[in-house]
């Protein structure tokens, strides 16, 4: 056996909308399924990440996240921008940078990294090779 790729990964949201507004409309991913969410067709929005990978939100409107049970972060690699621009960006969209690396490990090796919150306050690292 191998495992071959990492295929998506899922985060309970308790304003699917917050939610939206920082990975579509900050991040630029491509929600799928939300029109069928909104007409009560699916229990979950997705955003596409890559080719190969998407993020699922579920919607709970009653959820309150507690202790992260371990889990520190979803990484997701950033192209065809700088950090100091990133960093810009997300000020100007009231996203707060709460760590910033010149140069961290990654799965591509070293390079920058800005870390945010969503909504939600879940822990993204925005990387850059």
């Amino acid at each position: 056996m191998k495992v071959a790729d990492a295929d998506h990964t899922n985060f309970r949201v308790k304003d699917l909308e917050a939610s939206l507004g920082f990975y579509r409309d900050v991040l630029g991913l491509e929600p799928l399924g939300l029109e069928e969410y909104r007409r009560g067709e699916h229990p979950i929005v997705s955003l596409r990440v890559t080719e190969d990978f998407v993020l699922h939100l579920i919607p709970d409107p009653e959820f309150e996240r507690a202790s992260t049970g371990g889990y520190d972060h979803l990484a997701l690699v950033v192209e065809d921008a700088e950090p100091d621009d990133l960093a810009e960006h997300l000020r100007k969209a009231g996203v707060e940078v709460e760590k910033r690396f010149e140069s961290i490990t990654g799965a591509r090796g070293e390079g920058p990294a800005l870390y945010v919150r969503d909504p939600d306050g879940y822990r993204i690292e925005l990387k850059f090779y």
